[in-house]
């Protein structure tokens, strides 16, 4: 009781709100003592009391109920479906025609872990407030759902596409009746999807344009492209802006879409862990160096789809320095130290490609304005992405935006940009085939379907 008296009221609710994550067989006892004035204690206002009443009750009502019988000896339970957070990707290798960009590279937590292995689907969703993951459907290959997309005004196949993280071929797969114009597209129209990117439902809303604002500063605020915002105006409007982007006005009304919810059960399951049953290990070649030849195993598939994007990129540059790629697999898979994926033979890291002293440096070097070489590692990126193969690529967000800005200047189709790029939507609006992901500022990392 001394010791009680001596630290006083505010001493106490910490040490109450300590225990709020534990059962103690002690809390009748701290209960009871509480209830009693210190036998030291002065005078106390009305006031006083209440308030210090206030802060143990709000103290208390966090901590488990007393415990009784046969609880007070029992084990504590440990929730199967706790969060846990994902390993560091340190075998990111963290240390790890030309022109010259501005580069200023992201630096953004990554995504929050997912639920522990041992969970069931039905307690790992209820854990997250998600619903249960529907099964995958075969058009899918059983990664994921087939989504129904309907099509909204603005929309087109590229955006399309880039919205659920796959390629427009991905698209007229599901739905051969586009083939035939896949420019013919119109709202309501219902379209087949199997989503990369967990499918966002949205809905129109109205903006007021306030002094100093732009089409980019507005299409930025709504997770947007400027072109994607003129095309959601009525006919009229829409004409005026393209004509004349800067004829907009304080005051003017503007229709915008907002994401009112996340439909997280449609993403495809996480299947960062496994192993690699046949492994194949990628061979030396002429175009590229290995870094690590005894961490260079993966499947048939994408070995082959390594070595066609390399022999695709050396075909259109091939004055340009050799490819280095990173780590895919040890040979059978499982946990690669340094990494949380590269288990399954299905990943790989691919050197960015540098000019100057650095260009045949081995080691990943970090992109700068200085030695970068965007259109060289535009055009190798474009060329794994074009394999047909590949599931996602990711990307430091500040290296998006070079490279989105360098093909845009190319004369790359909008379309093309908006199927392939996040940028420049923000961080935190997965978009494209290409995403932000923390410490991919000196390589980016592949993932194939298979």
């Amino acid at each position: 009781m001394n010791i009680l008296c001596r630290a006083g009221v505010s001493g106490l609710v910490r040490m109450l709100r300590s225990l709020r994550s534990r059962t103690s067989a002690l809390l009748p006892l701290l209960v009871a003592l509480l209830a009693a004035p210190p036998a030291s204690a002065g005078p106390r206002s009305t006031v006083t009391r209440k308030a210090e009443a206030l802060m143990i009750d709000e103290a208390l009502r966090g901590l488990p109920a007393p415990p009784t019988g046969s609880e007070v000896d029992a084990p504590a339970r440990v929730d199967a479906a706790a969060e846990v957070e994902p390993e560091a990707e340190e075998g990111e290798e963290e240390e790890e025609g030309e022109e010259t960009a501005e580069i200023e590279l992201a630096d953004d937590p990554r995504p929050t872990g997912r639920a522990g292995a041992g969970a069931s689907k039905a307690s790992k969703a209820a854990a997250k407030g998600e619903k249960a993951r529907p099964k995958g459907a075969p058009e899918c290959e059983f990664r994921s759902a087939l989504y129904e997309h309907e099509v909204a005004a603005g929309d087109n196949l590229g955006r399309i596409a880039g919205r659920y993280g796959v390629r427009k071929d991905d698209v007229l797969r599901l739905n051969p009746a586009l083939k035939k114009n896949p420019n013919l597209l119109r709202p309501g129209q219902k379209l087949k999807i199997c989503p990369e990117i967990a499918p966002r439902l949205r809905q129109a809303t109205e903006h007021v344009v306030k002094k100093g604002e732009n089409l980019s500063k507005i299409a930025a605020k709504y997770q947007a492209t400027p072109s994607e915002l003129i095309a959601l105006q009525p006919k009229k409007v829409a004409e005026r802006l393209r004509k004349s982007p800067k004829s907009l006005q304080p005051g003017q009304k503007l229709v915008v879409m907002v994401s009112v919810s996340v439909l997280a059960e449609l993403a495809p399951k996480d299947e960062v862990r496994g192993s690699l049953a046949a492994s194949v290990q990628l061979p030396a070649g002429a175009g590229y160096h290995v870094k690590r030849p005894h961490m260079a195993y993966g499947t048939a598939y994408t070995i082959k789809a390594i070595q066609a994007a390399v022999s695709r990129y050396k075909q259109r540059r091939p004055k340009g320095p050799q490819v280095h790629i990173g780590d895919i697999s040890s040979k059978g898979g499982g946990p690669l130290r340094g990494h949380r994926s590269h288990q399954r033979g299905v990943d790989v890291d691919v050197g960015l490609v540098h000019k100057g002293l650095v260009a045949a440096e081995t080691r990943f070097v970090d992109a700068n304005s200085n030695t970068l070489d965007v259109g060289r590692t535009w055009a190798l990126i474009k060329a794994f992405a074009d394999t047909g193969e590949v599931r996602s690529i990711f990307l430091d967000y500040g290296v998006q935006k070079a490279l989105y800005e360098h093909a845009r200047k190319q004369g790359v189709n909008e379309q093309t940009l908006d199927e392939l790029f996040q940028y420049p939507r923000g961080l935190g609006h997965p978009h494209g085939l290409i995403r932000h992901w923390k410490g991919h500022k000196n390589h980016f990392h592949v993932r194939f379907r298979r």
